[in-house]
């Protein structure tokens, strides 16, 4: 079968031009309706309009959503069915004015019959519930606000917990200090019935269902040390003091002020952003900053008559355009046009424009690490950057300047000393990297997390991908200003490096914590061995590729199932996934591996399952976080298979092989000379 692979790319690349918006790039981030859900739940309790419009849209995300034979909801289309995520959209769709007996809720009734009642959904799902007075608040375990005044030195203050998860029960803690809920009402009793079927509300013993959670929820189930810090804060609730818990909630009050105006009234992500314009209507209806934070709000939603509506579980805008600039830098000059080279400067420009070049006033009182010079996620409007994020940003920045584009020159000196400096205060102790800032505590934490339903959720751990993203930009950028070299920098480099070689598996594999899962980690600890300045020869690179070469398959392409994040160890998926197949392909390229049939045989795959025009097909979802959440980020599938392909042709030009004649397709037979020619050979750019 012939395989023309520069047509495949040339296509790929037309692609992902007409992807770009103006001057960037950004696809749709894909998470579970739970987040939907939540955004009706909030309107109906602050009695914020949705349009009808929008209601038939929220139900068709519902009935998109569901799950295959089961009609229930879960965390993600490979998801068991979740009691908490099926009672969040049940109730959602009857704040929506979906009743009771409707088809797309008939399921649901089943279930919560089969399982006597929801009382043991995770407490996230009690919290929702305490609020739309559909659970009572004494079956909750306790979310004192006076944690926050422990002192800092103490380890278990939440100012030590991962960003996401101290910003979520920062807004649960205020919110749980009122012990608001909403009105009784006679459709409020009907859903009780529902919720509870067999049972009378008023005669459920809620205080014994604080420990009840159903096992095919629970991920991480509470530890025993955290269930005795339950039955202390249970006995510190009966004494608490008033006026005391007043002021700490106001305090509290001010600092979710501070999260919103510092993320133009978006927050770090919905989950805490919904919950944290909760906090604010219990205590003003018409707060200034929950009326801005409603009209933002909508900055996380995505909605169309094939999806309904979605709320992004992030936005990405700059993550994104980096990771295009990357792809686009490597393809071979004899395939570059005007067209690439100039939505490659527009898009620099883009994303020099989004570094963060101020110091937010506050932040140690909310206990940051000083954003300037940090690349976000989204934009610098969102404020909270990350390590990797600012990595390949800058990355980006300088493979664009290294192309020679006229059109743009590079990155100013001041942007990478900012990124330098942003960088370096996200390494761990033990060498890593973690997300948004170092880890804070010196004794593990995740013994005290109290989402069931997640794990490695409690403090800003080091990654893989973090890691290798950082030593990938802190080597670029001292190999493009070497003024900027210094031996601290080198040792910095160098620890990275030997915690990555740490990380390594017997097996030779790493594993990610943000894409599945060790197709995705093993990449990025070739890609940061080698950018540390590791040599293909070395061990660590050998076993690594030859992890990902036992586990390409007969078609070329390479699927691991997302089940592995869960179990942590491989498991083979039915099928090639495209996106898994393009990181191992360019963790192959990286290792300079020899074995050139088999980058040959991934680079047709990746042809092969190409559209006609230039796009590849959704297939199952390729990130995840915590373990269990799955995310599609909507994009990968369009610019990491151009950045595998890119680079195989741009590493085979190297080679200088003999090219077919113009407009012939490259075959088996063509392209055997390869099977000869060591990859090796190749002197390895800078990855």
């Amino acid at each position: 079968m012939r395989v023309d692979l520069e047509r495949a790319l040339d296509r790929g690349l037309a692609a992902l031009i007409r992807a770009q918006k103006a001057d960037h790039w950004e696809g749709e981030v894909v998470w579970c309706p739970m987040l939907a859900a939540q955004y009706a739940l909030m309107c109906h309790i602050t009695g914020t309009p949705i349009s009808a419009e929008r209601k038939r849209r929220l139900r068709l995300n519902f009935e998109r959503s569901q799950l295959q034979g089961s009609g229930l909801w879960g965390l993600h289309d490979h998801s068991e069915p979740y009691l908490f995520a099926t009672t969040l959209v049940y109730v959602a769709a009857r704040t929506l004015g979906v009743g009771a007996d409707d088809p797309l809720l008939q399921p649901a009734r089943a279930f919560f019959r089969r399982e006597g009642g929801v009382g043991a959904i995770p407490s996230w799902g009690k919290f929702w519930l305490s609020m739309l007075n559909l659970y009572e608040w004494e079956g909750l375990n306790p979310v004192p606000p006076e944690a926050w005044i422990l002192p800092r030195v103490v380890p278990l203050h939440p100012s030590n917990f991962y960003c996401h998860t101290r910003l979520i029960y920062m807004a649960m803690a205020v919110i749980y200090g009122r012990k608001f809920q909403a009105p009784r009402t006679a459709w409020v009793d009907g859903l009780r019935a529902e919720l509870y079927p067999g049972q009378t509300y008023r005669e459920i013993r809620f205080r014994a269902l604080r420990s009840a959670l159903r096992e095919q929820d629970t991920y991480a189930p509470p530890s025993r040390a955290l269930r005795a810090i339950y039955r202390a804060a249970q006995a510190a609730e009966r004494v608490h003091i008033p006026a005391l818990r007043r002021r700490t909630m106001n305090s509290l009050l001010d600092q979710i002020r501070w999260e919103l105006r510092t993320t133009d009234h978006t927050c770090i992500s919905p989950v805490s952003g919904i919950l944290n314009l909760l906090a604010l209507w219990l205590w003003d209806h018409r707060d200034p900053d929950f009326v801005r934070g409603i009209e933002q709000f909508e900055g996380w939603i995505w909605e169309d008559d094939e999806d309904g509506v979605r709320v992004a579980g992030a936005r990405s805008s700059s993550w994104d355009t980096a990771f295009v600039l990357q792809a686009l830098s490597r393809v071979p000059i004899s395939q570059q046009s005007d067209t690439v080279r100039d939505v490659a400067t527009r898009g620099a420009h883009f994303l020099e424009r989004e570094q963060i070049t101020t110091t937010f006033e506050g932040y140690r009182d909310a206990f940051r690490v000083d954003p300037l010079g940090g690349y976000c996620f989204a934009g610098k409007w969102h404020g909270w950057p990350v390590s990797d994020c600012t990595a390949e940003a800058i990355t980006g920045l300088v493979r664009t300047a290294d192309r020679g584009h006229p059109g743009y020159q590079g990155p100013a000196r001041e942007v990478m000393e900012r990124g330098v400096r942003f960088i370096l205060q996200c390494q761990n102790r033990d060498g890593g990297f973690g997300t948004y800032e170092a880890e804070k505590s010196r004794i593990g934490l995740e013994w005290m997390n109290p989402a069931e339903m997640f794990s490695d959720s409690m403090t800003d751990l080091s990654h893989i991908e973090c890691t290798a993203s950082c030593i990938v930009a802190l080597s670029a950028i001292r190999a493009r200003v070497p003024e900027l070299s210094s031996s601290a920098l080198d040792r910095r480099i160098e620890r990275a490096a030997r915690w990555l070689l740490e990380q390594q598996r017997s097996d030779g594999s790493w594993p990610g914590a943000w894409g599945i899962h060790f197709t995705y980690g093993t990449m990025f600890g070739i890609r940061g061995l080698r950018a540390a300045g590791h040599s293909a020869n070395d061990p660590a690179i050998r076993r690594a590729a030859r992890f990902l070469l036992e586990r390409q398959r007969k078609d070329g392409g390479w699927g691991e199932h997302p089940s592995t994040p869960l179990t942590g160890v491989y498991t083979p998926h039915s099928e090639s996934q495209v996106v898994q197949t393009s990181w191992a392909l360019m963790g192959l390229l990286y290792a300079d591996e020899p074995d050139a049939p088999a980058l040959y045989r991934a680079a047709s795959f990746l042809a092969r399952a190409q559209n006609e025009t230039g796009e590849w097909p959704k297939q199952d979802m390729a990130g995840v976080f915590f373990h269990t959440a799955l995310l599609d980020y909507v994009l990968y599938r369009s610019y990491f298979p151009v950045w595998a392909l890119a680079e195989y042709q741009s590493r085979r030009q190297r080679i200088d092989p003999p090219r077919p004649r113009q407009g012939a397709s490259i075959s088996h037979d063509d392209d055997a000379h390869l099977a000869t020619l060591s990859f090796r050979e190749v002197q390895n750019p800078a990855v």
